[in-house]
């Protein structure tokens, strides 16, 4: 496979190749169900990169697991073996990618009561915590080194999470991916849209993290939208220890 690196593939030859039993690869890309190096694929003309990461949605996936699993790709966070939480965990969209890239645990962190779907619940490397705030997590609930966050909060911004994510068991060099809601972030009664808000959104929450102790490194847009067509982001920061 090292003397492809690189080199390009029509994407039906590439589902063919990796995965030889499903049976009609037009149709999954055309219904939106393949994604390569954490991009959605609907041209089945396409041409990827063969080394580049290939995965077939399942169908009725949830719609945080295709956000999450392009904000991995985008930023080039490692999971795999690495010991996550996500906060805000509700039906599980999130834990879902994480453990889909390979997470040795994922502490699913809630306020909620039974939202969180079976096959994640029932999965062994999955730990929940329902009616639990993002304030309540210490060594009990998290009894080792945190390696990786997810966050995906309502009501609460990033800026004001800040000062609570500080306060996990962070490991050295731990990854946070949060999704940025401008509507929380600006604290405005409606979602706004407009390329001046979306910019001021990122920027409070950068300024939150970095004011915490975090390293700000990238932002970018959700490729999927949040309710009601709302436009979110995502923040990469890093605790360096």
């Amino acid at each position: 496979m090292a003397g492809h690196r690189g080199k390009l593939e029509n994407i039906l030859a590439r589902i063919a190749r990796e995965q030889p039993a499903v049976e009609d690869p037009e149709a999954l890309v055309c219904a939106g169900r393949v994604w390569v190096g954490g991009a959605l694929i609907q041209n089945p003309r396409a041409l990827v990169r063969r080394d580049a990461a290939l995965v077939i949605a399942p169908l009725f996936e949830l719609r945080g697991t295709r956000k999450l699993r392009a904000a991995l790709a985008a930023f080039s966070v490692p999971v795999a073996g690495r010991i996550a939480v996500d906060v805000g965990a509700s039906s599980g969209g999130f834990v879902s990618a994480l453990l889909e890239a390979g997470a040795r645990r994922v502490y699913a962190v809630d306020v909620g009561y039974g939202q969180l779907r079976g096959r994640l619940r029932q999965d062994p490397r999955v730990v929940s915590h329902e009616r639990t705030n993002l304030a309540d997590l210490g060594p009990a609930l998290l009894p080792e080194p945190v390696e990786l966050v997810t966050m995906d909060l309502s009501y609460l911004s990033i800026a004001r999470a800040a000062p609570q994510l500080a306060r996990l068991p962070l490991a050295a060099g731990a990854d946070l991916i949060a999704l940025c809601k401008p509507m929380f972030e600006l604290a405005r009664a409606s979602a706004p849209s407009d390329e001046e808000s979306l910019a001021e959104a990122v920027r409070a929450a950068a300024d939150g993290l970095t004011a915490h102790g975090f390293r700000v490194m990238a932002s970018m847009r959700s490729p999927i939208p949040g309710r009601r067509g709302a436009r979110e982001l995502f923040v990469h920061a890093r605790w360096p220890g």
